[in-house]
């Protein structure tokens, strides 16, 4: 019976720390949403400057990513064993990958596209 009550309490003992654990998260979660969102125009808290977006972010193309980017990651994945997302988004993966291939073959390493370059993928 002793041996049958201590599982127990352990049970309850984790489960109340699992809980306690996760319940301010959800919490701040909640309290984070709340707060952006009811910062409205009228609001002293409400911000007159545009959100800030990382350089990731704002330079990526639309949803579906650039045609051309796609091919040069093609590309570089079938020259170079590159393994690049094909997603047709110009990040720092595939900028490193293109500025490896230009060294490689000679060009100057810009990790931007240029005819050299595009001469020497095949494209």
């Amino acid at each position: 019976m002793f041996r049958s009550s201590v599982h127990l309490l352990s049970r309850r003992t984790l489960l109340g720390i699992a809980l306690a654990a996760a319940l301010p998260v959800a919490a701040f979660a909640q309290a984070g949403n709340a707060a952006s969102s009811s910062a409205g125009a009228g609001s002293p808290h409400a911000s007159t400057a545009a959100p800030k977006k990382s350089h990731a972010t704002s330079m990526r193309p639309k949803p579906g990513g650039s045609p051309q980017v796609k091919s040069v990651q093609a590309a570089l994945n079938r020259k170079e064993h590159a393994h690049l997302a094909v997603d047709g988004v110009m990040g720092a993966k595939t900028r490193a990958a293109l500025e490896k291939f230009q060294k490689a073959h000679g060009i100057k390493p810009t990790g931007r596209l240029n005819e050299a370059t595009e001469k020497a993928l095949g494209m």
